[in-house]
């Protein structure tokens, strides 16, 4: 038994590399001494943990992961018979199993539990700390909703509004941080459209947050999402002058099929001038960028190829520029080529796997790890973020940004944010009224992912909620063993696959989905005295409620009015 990769047990991630022989031998007589601790009582009865995640090895040993606690270690052929064994037991004591070192590292890192111990509860209980957390705050703000690029996918639809923020909604987001009393820290992202069409915004309200945050000593971080177009490195200095320190841009492939999946408005070509950008704010600041790859049936093939100009380009020997692959999902009515580009997610999960591990091998991205935290604690989930669009309307996600029926509030209302049937949906929400997400191995590093994909599910699997680790359970576990040097690519075994094996166990679905989504409407309609549904739910329901109380024109199915002077489009039936 190595117990190599329990928390503390070993600093190779701190250095981002393999660790040595030496590490690892440190590694062990740590282990051994906290396992020889204290004798148990002999009448002390256990059970494995029920967020154990076994991978079997070609030569019959095995490596044992918890998602809850991120523990790992590795079984020889003898352990992991004896592990087997205790998984068909009910409970078992310390006289049924003969290894006692084994029993103790088992114990020490979560894999073995008392048998009355409720580890759902415990987790639960964890995932509603953590949203109810105080003292931080997380804003994301768009300037603009406008962009200059026409990508057929966007999830916000290509009929972009082009006004910009106007300063009184800047001052009251200085008047709502203000209003925090107790806040310790803060963190921006910059969004958009295109955020970078609105700089004037963000550096002025930069300016002014950081200024009140230094002199009331509270922490201050900020990261932008942006097409890169517009980011000069005189451009990318002044956003690291404002505490910018990183920049996630989109690439979609090689030249020919980003310029094809990406184009400006005007039809023209934008990756050669988006490289370039990249190029010389790697060079000349210490911003980090980290390009996100949408993956869909169309450029798929040319991810491989893009990965190669990327090292030609020696952008892996910089430090501060990584890579990561995400699904193109239809998670909006407004999603446009989505529908028909989405891969299936097992053969996005199939596909990524060797993208990623080209990735690593360039040098984009570093050792194979889990999710620190529940990975669904976005700012939707969270009780301390907000989404400020450029006309002062709040939303928790931004996902729904771009349509005003979906907002839970408005910047200069503060005090009403929590009211409204919209932000009843997120508060509501939780990943342990589904029973997929409950039953799920991984659930304490995901924590349900993405709320959006709950609430606004549609009745087609369009956008489903499950990360990666999901899809790639056993291969990830493999893959950061194999990462910290602890076991070798011959030692993969094909039939523990993920795809068809489901170590963490089953899916989300659309009828998951829509179960989780209809238990959110059934509690927001006891706690507003009313019965929603689904229908309503898309209808804009919550813009239809508002407009009775504030003399805005109605009519079936659509609405039309105003939002701090400026006319909403008619929402959509």
């Amino acid at each position: 038994m190595l117990d190599f990769d329990t928390p503390n047990s070993v600093d190779a991630d701190e250095a981002h590399g393999a660790p040595s022989n030496e590490a690892l031998e440190a590694a062990a007589r740590r282990t051994l001494a906290r396992v020889r601790g204290p004798a148990r009582p002999a009448a002390a009865r256990y059970r494995l943990s029920r967020y154990d995640i076994p991978v079997r090895l070609a030569d019959e040993s095995a490596l044992l992961f918890n998602a809850r606690t991120r523990s790992l270690i590795l079984l020889s052929a003898a352990e992991a018979r004896a592990y087997r064994d205790l998984a068909g037991r009910d409970d078992f004591g310390p006289g049924d199993l003969a290894d006692r070192l084994l029993l103790q590292a088992l114990i020490g890192g979560g894999h073995a539990v008392g048998a009355a111990s409720d580890e759902l509860a415990l987790v639960r209980q964890s995932y509603e700390a953590s949203r109810a957390a105080k003292g931080s705050l997380t804003l994301t703000i768009a300037p603009t909703m406008a962009c200059n690029f026409a990508c057929g996918y966007c999830f916000q639809g290509l009929a972009k509004p082009t006004k910009k923020m106007t300063p009184d909604v800047q001052d009251a987001i200085l008047d709502f941080v203000k209003a925090k009393k107790d806040l310790k820290s803060l963190s921006i992202v910059w969004y958009g459209g295109e955020p970078l069409m609105g700089k004037d915004s963000i550096f002025r309200l930069s300016d002014r947050l950081i200024a009140y945050c230094d002199k009331n000593r509270i922490g201050y971080s900020a990261g932008i999402v942006s097409n890169a177009w517009f980011l000069t490195a005189e451009m990318a200095a002044q956003l690291y002058t404002r505490r910018v320190k990183w920049v996630q841009v989109t690439i979609d492939g090689d030249r020919d099929t980003h310029d094809r999946m990406r184009p400006l408005t005007s039809g023209g070509r934008t990756f050669d001038r988006i490289l370039e950008n990249i190029e010389q704010a790697l060079d000349e600041t210490a911003i980090a960028i980290q390009a996100r790859v949408n993956v869909g049936i169309s450029n798929v093939a040319r991810a491989d190829a893009m990965l190669d100009d990327f090292a030609a380009r020696r952008l892996g020997e910089r430090g501060n520029f990584g890579v990561y692959f995400a699904p193109i999902e239809a998670s909006t009515p407004e999603s446009g080529s989505a529908f028909a580009e989405k891969l299936s997610r097992a053969e996005f999960n199939r596909q990524v796997l060797a993208l990623e591990g080209k990735a690593r091998q360039l040098g984009f991205s570093g050792i194979q790890t889990p999710p620190s935290g529940f990975s669904g604690l976005c700012v939707a989930a969270s009780n301390g973020g907000y989404v400020v669009a450029g006309n002062g309307d709040v939303h928790k996600c931004w996902e729904t940004a771009h349509d005003p029926s979906k907002r839970t509030g408005s910047i200069f209302e503060p005090d009403k944010l929590h009211d409204s049937v919209n932000a009843s949906l997120w508060s509501q929400w939780t990943p342990f009224d589904n029973a997929t997400c409950t039953d799920c191995k991984i659930l304490p590093l995901c924590g349900g992912f993405c709320a959006h994909r709950f609430i606004y599910a549609a009745p087609e699997e369009t956008a489903l909620p499950c990360p990666s680790w999901k899809w790639n359970t056993a291969e990830y576990v493999f893959a950061r063993a194999r990462d910290l040097g602890v076991v070798r690519d011959d030692q993969w075994l094909a039939s523990e696959a993920t795809v068809e094996a489901k170590q963490s166990g089953e899916r989300q679905s659309p009828a998951s989905l829509r179960a989780s989504q209809a238990r959110v409407l059934e509690k927001v309609s006891g706690l507003h005295g009313r019965s929603f549904d689904r229908g309503q739910l898309f209808a804009g329901e919550a813009a239809l409620e508002r407009a009775q109380g504030t003399g805005q024109e109605t009519v079936p199915g659509k609405v039309r009015g105003t939002v701090q002077g400026k006319v909403t489009e008619p929402v959509a039936s």
